[in-house]
């Protein structure tokens, strides 16, 4: 059915000839060296790094700073996904280019959730730090994210450039939304329910090449509840050992890794729109156990 899915999806979409000739040229410049290096690069983009980074202030730093980066970055992800499921650009792979490290080329093609995601975090403490060597840093950052998913083949350029210009716009859209609104509540509640209308459409039009916008929903859902139940509980001192830091977060990490892969090797379901919503059950699960759970177990082992 996938397959037919996307050969269907090859007919229905065009990509500009010069992208998949420039894709072509830089497959041919491909090396053991420039391989292993942008593979490398481009798990800036991925979500283990953000889970790692929101767990880290999260329990580390400052909890208020991991609420508005997860805020920021998930509502940019947000979009992402919404715009993604609407145009569903097939990825270059289907059009005869080899995609290195395929296994992260997840969803349709436009724009780049790698680069859009990383665009999101890095700029958000660019605007925030507010430091031209920051800024710079950023930049060029962004910049080889989006070449590595070039140069693997798992985007077209178009993908990527878009993918930079939300990314930037959305963190800078986010950061005064979450500045000017001081009730978090509001802010992921009304991001929950503007959502809800696309995931039920979504959800109708069941495809599994939508997973990672419901990934997405889990989140904020998950965020949803978290933000209710902060006034109800007593919050973490970041007064302690920096060794007892580092143990919060490895087990913040391996508790949510964890987690979401037990629930994801549970999901065999075949019928597409049940497989959708545990996906975003996972998800959902995953921010319950960093925002709830393990706060919880840290305060009761000290």
């Amino acid at each position: 059915w996938l397959e037919s899915r996307i050969k269907q999806t090859n007919k229905e979409k065009k990509m500009f000839p010069f992208e998949l000739e420039f894709l072509k040229w830089l497959e041919g410049l491909r090396t053991s060296f420039l391989n292993v290096f942008f593979e490398g690069i481009t798990m800036l983009g991925e979500e283990t790094l953000i889970i790692l980074l929101v767990v880290a202030l999260w329990f580390a730093v400052d909890k208020k700073l991991a609420q508005h980066v997860f805020f920021v970055t998930a509502t940019s992800l947000s979009v992402n996904g919404i715009v993604k499921n609407y145009a569903q650009v097939p990825r270059p792979f289907t059009k005869g280019i080899s995609c290195v490290r395929p296994d992260t080329a997840t969803g349709y093609s436009f724009p780049s959730g790698h680069t859009q995601g990383f665009a999101t975090w890095s700029s958000f403490f660019a605007i925030k730090v507010k430091k031209i060597w920051l800024s710079v840093l950023v930049g060029v950052l962004i910049t080889l994210v989006a070449v590595s998913r070039l140069y693997l083949g798992a985007h077209y350029p178009s993908d990527v450039i878009v993918a930079v210009v939300l990314g930037v716009s959305l963190s800078a859209f986010g950061n005064y939304l979450f500045v000017k609104v001081k009730d978090t509540k509001k802010l992921y509640l009304g991001t929950f329910l503007i959502m809800t209308p696309f995931i039920a459409y979504f959800l109708y039009v069941a495809d599994p090449l939508f997973a990672d916008l419901f990934k997405t929903f889990g989140m904020i859902g998950g965020m949803v509840v978290v933000s209710f139940l902060d006034e109800k509980t007593e919050p973490l001192s970041y007064e302690v050992a920096w060794w007892k830091k580092v143990i919060r977060i490895v087990l913040g990490v391996v508790i949510a890794v964890a987690l979401k892969e037990v629930i994801k090797r549970m999901n065999v379901f075949e019928v597409m729109p049940i497989s959708l919503f545990i996906d975003a059950i996972r998800y959902f699960v995953v921010v319950m156990a960093v925002g709830v759970l393990c706060p919880l177990l840290f305060k009761k082992i000290k």
